[in-house]
């Protein structure tokens, strides 16, 4: 009995484990704006994410989501040296807020990047911790993200 509910919780949460980002992934052509490549650039920096944060404000960007037009994002990051949980939920809220408030319409928001690695249409485009702006863009250019 004890084995076969031990069973049931490891395979349970083998497929949460891979389902936990399933639908957030957006995929198809897009092409991402000034604005949105700018606060890239800063997600992926450890750099002041919010100013009036304190020490607070300096941490690894967690999700980066994009709206479906390329035009608005939200994003979340993990404040230095907290414990943070793996959520993409606040990301993905941030995007629609954005949407809604500086696009004036309702778009779907979806995942581009998690932590260093764009996830945009199934790719997994790792960007290097040392990579610089203009390393950066050139890895986007690449890839179809900016033009």
């Amino acid at each position: 009995m004890f084995v076969r509910k031990f069973l049931i919780i490891i395979i349970s949460c083998f497929f949460y484990g891979n389902l936990a980002n399933a639908g957030f992934e957006g995929s198809g052509k897009i092409t991402l704006n000034e604005t949105v490549l700018k606060y890239f650039k800063l997600y992926l920096s450890t750099k002041d994410h919010n100013k009036g944060e304190g020490a607070a404000r300096h941490g690894r960007g967690w999700y980066f989501f994009v709206a479906e037009s390329g035009e608005e994002f939200g994003y979340t990051y993990c404040q230095q040296g907290a414990q943070c949980v793996m959520d993409p939920i606040p990301a993905r809220n941030f995007c629609k807020k954005n949407v809604k408030k500086y696009l004036k319409r309702k778009e779907k928001c979806y995942l581009f990047a998690q932590q260093r690695t764009i996830k945009w249409g199934g790719q997994r485009i790792r960007i290097p911790n040392n990579a610089s702006p203009a390393e950066i863009e050139e890895i986007l250019r690449e890839n179809g993200f900016i033009e």
